[in-house]
């Protein structure tokens, strides 16, 4: 029997095929469809036969509705401007008749869900992975993402209030979805890469103290207190990511004449990242953010202690239960708490404290059972 599932994003899949970040069955959970489609938002040509596994054995076909410029100049993205453009898609969808609508994200891909959903009575299941209304608000936030997710305001509620289920990667999500109208939202964690990942068994260190950061180096996630806080530390630091900040921050490392101690690698394929985590004595890790970073569920997965930041605002759930060790966003404070893991007995405890964290809510298995069982519940 043909099962037939329309995914809508706004990535541009090669972006993602080129930062190595594809995911096993990520956009097939449990490989319930046998036909996959995905359309994204913009002109994107990315290889097909690369993003296979990301929808398992199933037949995968690549669409495109380009946005654009143009087409915010003539919309500023109102959902009354933008139903003609979104006509397209629910043509494309006639032709397709898909069982399911899987929108991960609320912004003009959303609402091209919802449109079809409202024209075609097809069931549509939205998955945030981001809190607008906290972003907006965090002041760290870079000038283009601030006029993206003002944009994106009136286009949130118009796709949450239509879908059928709602899903929220992260706790700090859920008042934001009810917020904006969606009805019994509920968290279900990210599913991170499954395989790849190796659980940490051994908390001895030989020689220097090595750390992890990994993440994007913008203003909201800037490791710079991390790199002042190793100053007079016998210890390694390997940031792995880049971004607006990352000529800044190789520029503070040589000031500080921490080039021995501080190494920048730009790009790392997730399945690497993943498989060789587990060397590393302790994740630090930084975001002004209100969500629970993905990295941080890797690094829990494998079992790693984790260094985090105490955020300004409303703190993060996940962090509630004593997972990472939170320190002040300072180099003061993360002095301290490279220091504080420079104990053994200290990095076994968080260490192996995280992972059953980790194992309890976000192992990978389980998440994508999550996933998958929403997907036959929509479709029965």
């Amino acid at each position: 029997m043909k099962r037939t599932l329309l995914v809508i994003i706004t990535d541009r899949l090669s972006h993602i095929i080129e930062k190595g970040e594809l995911i096993d069955r990520y956009y097939n959970p449990g490989e319930v469809f046998n036909d996959v489609h995905i359309l994204m938002t913009n002109d994107d040509s990315p290889d097909k036969a690369v993003l296979q596994r990301t929808v398992g054995n199933a037949k995968l076909t690549i669409h495109t509705l380009p946005s654009g410029l143009g087409l915010l100049c003539r919309t500023l993205w109102h959902p009354f401007l933008l139903r003609r453009w979104s006509d397209k898609a629910v043509d494309l969808a006639k032709v397709i008749r898909p069982q399911m609508i899987r929108c991960y994200g609320n912004f003009l891909n959303g609402f091209v869900g919802a449109r079809i959903a409202e024209k075609l009575g097809i069931p549509l299941f939205v998955s945030l992975h981001t809190q607008p209304d906290e972003t907006r608000a965090t002041r760290e936030v870079d000038f283009k993402t601030k006029v993206f997710y003002a944009l994106s305001r009136r286009l949130e509620s118009y796709t949450l209030k239509r879908a059928d289920k709602v899903s929220c990667v992260y706790g700090s999500i859920l008042d934001y979805a009810s917020k904006r109208g969606a009805g019994d939202p509920f968290v279900a964690y990210n599913v991170i890469n499954p395989g790849r990942l190796i659980r940490k068994r051994n908390y001895e260190s030989s020689g220097p103290l090595k750390i992890l950061y990994v993440g994007r180096i913008i203003q909201a996630k800037n490791p710079e207190n991390i790199i002042k806080g190793m100053v007079g530390l016998d210890a390694t630091l390997t940031i792995v990511g880049s971004g607006a900040k990352s000529h800044e921050l190789m520029s503070t490392v040589t000031e500080l004449g921490l080039e021995k101690q501080v190494k920048f690698i730009l790009n790392m394929a997730n399945d690497q990242l993943c498989a060789t985590m587990h060397t590393y004595d302790i994740f630090a890790g930084h975001s002004q953010y209100s969500e629970f970073p993905k990295t941080v569920l890797e690094a829990s997965l494998c079992g790693l202690p984790i260094l985090f930041n105490s955020r300004r605002g409303t703190p993060v759930p996940e962090f509630d239960n004593n997972l990472a060790l939170m320190v002040e966003d300072s180099p003061a404070g993360y002095n301290s708490g490279i220091r504080f893991f420079s104990d053994k007995n200290n990095r076994n405890e968080y260490g192996k404290r995280a992972a059953q964290i980790a194992d309890r809510n976000w192992e990978p298995v389980h998440a994508e059972k999550v996933f998958a069982d929403i997907h036959r519940e929509l479709i029965a």
